[in-house]
Order: structure tokens, then sequence, then C-alpha cells
């Protein structure tokens, strides 16, 4: 049986697929730690962190160098279903999600792993069609990006590890709010609800001190409180599509209506 080899022309070139590796990687190191052990749901959460990071990267070096291909474009979408949509599944259901499918909720069927499949499923959808319509969402995402919603799930994660929230209402949200979450960050994922792009527009900007200066402030917080602050950005950014889309439809709903046509 032949095996045909992946031939890369320019080192450089092999640079984007490695940080896309990463990302692969990472995602199913987070996945082997919470399976491991309880005690490791804020290093899983570092990993996803991290695979983020690698995403971003590929992505950037590979406009930068001008290398983009097919092929980086497939994997990418499949390191970041591993990352973004499965990992965050596994962590939910084995820490919120399981005890839906146990004896006392045996009536509603397999709740947990329904709610998981949701989530992952509509991540696997939400790449595939960011796939197939890349064209269309060069200057804002249709669909809540997979990163995002997964930052949502993480950054629950490490709030609860910083110990900010109090014992009894951490406990309450992860077994009745989490699942309800997770649930809604699939939906969001294949909605028609529009999310600016932010490293795009940052490229194409010459704003270098106020970047520069912004990112030092976020690595300040996230220093300070990374949980707080991490939880803080990914929810508003969830949040900040859904507002927009009622102030669209709010305004375009006190417009004037057209004029009726002229009779001939």
């Amino acid at each position: 049986m032949m095996f045909r080899r992946l031939h890369f022309e320019d080192p450089i070139l092999l640079l984007p697929n490695l940080f896309t590796a990463a990302n692969f990687a990472l995602g199913i190191r987070a996945i082997t730690l919470v399976l491991r052990s309880d005690q490791m749901y804020d290093q899983a959460a570092l990993c996803i962190m991290l695979a983020m990071l690698c995403d971003v990267m590929d992505g950037m070096i590979a406009r930068l160098t001008k290398s983009t291909s097919a092929f980086g474009k497939e994997f990418d979408s499949l390191a970041d279903l591993v990352s973004f949509g499965v990992a965050p599944a596994v962590m939910v259901y084995r820490q919120s999600l399981a005890a839906y499918d146990g004896v006392e909720w045996q009536g509603f069927g397999h709740l947990g792993f329904l709610i998981c499949v949701v989530y992952a499923g509509c991540a696997a959808l939400r790449l595939a069609r960011f796939n197939a319509h890349s064209d269309a969402e060069q200057r804002s995402f249709v669909g809540l990006p997979s990163p995002a919603a997964a930052g949502v799930i993480i950054s629950y994660f490490m709030l609860v590890e910083t110990a900010l929230l109090p014992v009894s209402v951490s406990l309450a949200a992860t077994r009745w709010v989490l699942p309800v979450v997770t649930a809604l960050m699939g939906i969001m994922m294949v909605s028609t609800i529009r999310y600016p792009a932010p490293a795009k527009t940052l490229l194409k900007r010459a704003h270098g001190f106020y970047i520069f200066a912004a990112a030092a402030c976020l690595i300040a917080l996230m220093i300070a409180s990374r949980g707080a602050t991490l939880f803080v950005l990914f929810n508003g950014y969830a949040l900040l599509g859904v507002v927009r889309l009622f102030r669209t439809r709010r305004a375009s709903a006190h417009l004037p209506a057209p004029p009726p046509p002229p009779h001939g």
C-alpha cells in the first residue's frame, strides 16, 4: 500500500502546523488530566488556554507568511474540535453531567450524555460551517467561535479553583447552572449571531502602542486573578453578540416603513 508524503518546500510552511499539532496535543492532555483525577481541573483548563494561544498563533503565522493551505485549515479544525469541543465536554461530563445519567434521573434518559453530545456536536458543526464558508467570516464570525465557547466553560473551572465563590454557590452552580450553560454554548456556536473577530481586526490596524498597553493591562489582571479575569472576558464576549443582535433588531424595528410602490 502506497502512502503519499506531505512535502513542505520551505521550513517556514511547517511552523503553523507545529502550533496546530501543539493545540491538538494540549487538548488530549486536558482530557487525560481530568480522567486521571478530580484535582486536575485547573491544569486541564490551563492546557485549553494554551491551546487557544496555539490556535491564534498558527493562524497568525500562516497569514503573515502567506503559507495558508487546505491541509492546514483541515488540520486546524480537527485540532480545534478536540481542544474546544471534546475536551470541555469531557470536563463538564465528569464534573457535572455524569450525575444526570444515574439512577435518580433515569426517567429522563441519558440527559448528561445528551448535553455532552449537543455541545461537542455543535462544535463540530460550527467548525465544518466555518470551513465551508470561511470567506464570509473574514471580518466577523457567524455563531460563537468554538474557542470562546470553551473559554466560557474552562474559565468557570478556573474561577472555582480560585475559591472566590463560596463552596455552596460553586456546588449549586456546577450541579444546576453548568449543564444549562454548556448546552447554551453549543446552541450559540451554530446560531447566526455575529461576533467580532478581534485578532483579524488587530492585524489590519496600526495602533501598536494601544494594543501593547491593552495587552499589558490584560496580563497584569490575569496575574492578579486569572480565573475572575478570564471568566469576565469570555462571558462578556459571549454576551456581546447577543447584545448587538438585540440592538440591531431594535434599531431596524424603529426604521420607517418603505413607501408603497407607485401604481402605473
